[in-house]
């Protein structure tokens, strides 16, 4: 069987990975929800065409919203 040594810099690397590792985690799980919705049909196109739409001034503010859709906002 064989033995590890460890030296205090080996200890003190192995602590700061699994720290570090579920942050890691998090951040894949957070890049495979991008890329699943990046990769429906027509999303890049429809975010690209809301850039445009923003540039050019055909926004809603949240009032303006709530008036469009008939909603009071005292019902939210």
């Amino acid at each position: 069987m064989v033995e590890a040594v460890f030296t205090e810099e080996d200890k003190k690397n192995l602590k700061a990975l699994t720290e570090e590792f579920p942050k890691l985690r998090l951040e894949v799980e957070s890049l495979k929800e991008t890329l699943e919705i990046l990769s429906c049909e027509g999303v890049l196109e429809r975010l690209e065409q809301s850039k445009k739409d923003f540039a050019e001034g055909r926004v809603y503010t949240f009032e303006e919203a709530l008036k469009e859709l008939n909603i009071d906002e005292d019902e939210l």
